[in-house]
C-alpha cells in the first residue's frame, strides 16, 4: 500500500504522525488537506484490522459531491477498488474487516448506533460543534495500544466559526495548518491565478493563499434561508447557466413564486463538454436558459440541440441588485451553491473601501444565479417573450 501511494505531501506526513485525538486540517485553496485525509484514511483501510470509518459532511449531498467522490477515485486510482465490495444503498465499501461508511450529519438515523474508530468531517466549518460532540461521543474504545481519531478539513474562511472559537482551544487537539506551498503537484498556472489575488482583495488572499482566518464583513447576500426542496408548484420557471470545463460548469434551476426565488443546484461539474451538458438537459424540466453570453457559440450549440438557451444581462451589478431584492430560498442538496453563497463579498481595496464589484473567486453559481434569475424576472408573465436589454445581442447572434 506504500507503493500505491506515492505522491503524497507534507500535509499527508503530518497527519499521519499525529496523535491527537482531534486533527484539523485547516488551510488554503489546493493545499492537499482535503486530499491528504482521503489518502491516509485508505492507508488505514488496507492496512489495519477490524476498523470502521465514518467519512461524512454536513448533508449527504455535499459528502456525495466531495469526499465520496475522493475517495472512490483514489481507490480505483490505486487499483484496490472492487464492485463487489461497494454497496451503493448503504453507501458502504469494505476491504478485509474494515468499512467504510459514508453518511451526512441530516441523516440522523444512522448515527443512533454507530461507532467508529475513524472520522472525517469535510468541510468541517459546515457543521456545528453539536455535530462535531455527536460524532466524537460516537468513537468506539480503542484497542490497546492504538488510538481513534476525528479528522476534520476546512478553508479557514470565518474567523468567528466554532472551530476557531472554541474546537482549537480544547485538549487534545491538534491544528495543522496549509497553503498552496505544501502541495508540490500543482501547476505553476493554478500558483499564479491563486497568487493574484493579492491585488484584487486582501481578505480572499488571507484566506485562500495564505491559508489564515478570514473575516465575513461585507457579504452580499443575507436574506436567504435552506429549505428541503423545491416547491411542487411555482409561477414560472428558468436556468441560469455559468460554462466552464477546467472550471466547474455551474447550473442552477430558478423558480419563482410571488416575489421570493427558490434555487435548486443542477451541476456544479468540472471537463463538461457541451455534449455532455445537452446531455444532461434531456433528463431536466424544459425551460428557458440564460447562459453566459461570452460563450454565444456554445449558446447556439444549445439552442440548435431544440432548447431554448439566451445569453444572459452581463451587468453584475445589476444582476446582484435584482437578486438582492428578492428573498432567496436554497435547497439543502445545493451543497457548493450554499458554499459560494455563504462567502460572496464585495471587494476591498487597499485603503479599506468597499467597492460594489464582488470578489472573482468561488463564484461560479452565483453567476448562474444572477442569469437565471434577471432572465426569469425580466420576462415574469410573458412566457415567450425574450427580455429587451438582450434582444439586440440575440438578433445580431441569430
Amino acid at each position: 500500500m506504500e507503493e500505491k501511494i506515492k505522491k503524497v505531501t507534507p500535509v499527508y506526513d503530518k497527519t499521519a504522525n499525529s496523535k491527537a485525538k482531534t486533527v484539523i486540517n485547516v488551510g488554503g485553496a489546493r493545499s492537499s488537506k482535503s486530499y491528504s485525509i482521503a489518502q491516509y484514511i485508505i492507508y488505514k483501510l488496507i492496512n489495519e484490522e477490524r476498523k470502521k470509518i465514518g467519512i461524512t459532511c454536513k448533508t449527504f449531498p455535499a459528502l456525495r459531491r466531495t469526499a465520496y467522490d475522493l475517495v472512490i477515485g483514489l481507490l480505483k486510482d490505486y487499483g484496490i477498488y472492487r464492485e463487489s465490495q461497494h454497496n451503493k444503498t448503504y453507501h458502504t465499501y469494505n476491504h478485509g474487516s474494515n468499512q467504510i461508511e459514508f453518511f451526512g450529519m441530516d441523516e440522523a438515523g444512522k448515527l443512533r448506533s454507530a461507532g467508529f474508530n475513524y472520522v472525517w468531517m469535510e468541510e468541517g466549518n459546515e457543521f456545528t460543534y453539536e455535530d462535531y460532540f455527536t460524532l466524537w461521543l460516537r468513537l468506539s474504545e480503542p484497542e490497546r495500544g492504538e488510538r481513534n481519531q476525528i479528522f476534520l478539513s476546512l478553508n479557514p474562511i470565518d474567523e468567528n466559526n466554532w472551530v476557531a472559537k472554541r474546537l482549537i482551544q480544547e485538549d487534545d487537539v491538534e491544528v495543522i495548518h496549509s497553503t498552496y506551498k505544501d502541495n508540490p503537484f500543482l501547476s505553476e498556472d493554478y500558483k499564479n491565478g491563486l497568487l493574484s489575488k493579492i491585488d484584487k482583495d486582501d481578505n480572499y488572499y488571507r484566506v485562500y493563499v495564505l491559508g489564515e482566518w478570514g473575516k465575513l464583513e461585507h457579504l452580499i447576500y443575507r436574506d436567504y434561508d435552506i429549505v428541503d426542496s423545491l416547491p411542487s408548484e411555482y409561477q414560472a420557471m428558468a436556468y441560469g447557466l455559468d460554462f466552464g470545463f477546467v472550471n466547474p460548469t455551474a447550473f442552477i434551476k430558478v423558480c419563482l413564486i410571488d416575489n421570493d426565488i427558490y434555487l435548486d443546484e443542477r451541476l456544479y461539474k468540472s471537463q463538461i463538454t457541451n455534449s455532455d451538458f445537452i446531455e444532461l438537459l434531456s433528463h431536466e424540466e424544459r425551460g428557458d436558459i440564460y447562459a453566459d453570453r461570452n460563450e454565444l457559440q456554445r449558446i447556439e450549440e444549445i439552442s440548435r440541440a431544440g432548447y431554448t438557451a439566451y445569453p444572459g444581462e452581463k451587468d453584475v451589478k445589476m444582476g446582484i441588485d435584482l437578486c438582492s431584492r428578492h428573498k432567496l430560498h436554497i435547497t439543502k442538496d445545493s451543497a457548493n451553491f450554499i458554499k459560494e453563497i455563504r462567502g460572496y463579498q464585495r471587494k476591498v481595496d487597499k485603503n479599506g473601501t468597499v467597492l460594489e464589484d464582488p470578489v472573482k473567486y468561488n463564484d461560479h453559481l452565483m453567476d448562474a444565479m444572477r442569469f437565471g434569475v434577471y432572465g426569469l424576472v425580466s420576462r415574469f408573465g410573458f412566457a415567450t417573450a425574450v427580455p429587451s436589454s438582450i434582444m439586440a445581442t440575440i438578433q445580431h447572434f441569430g
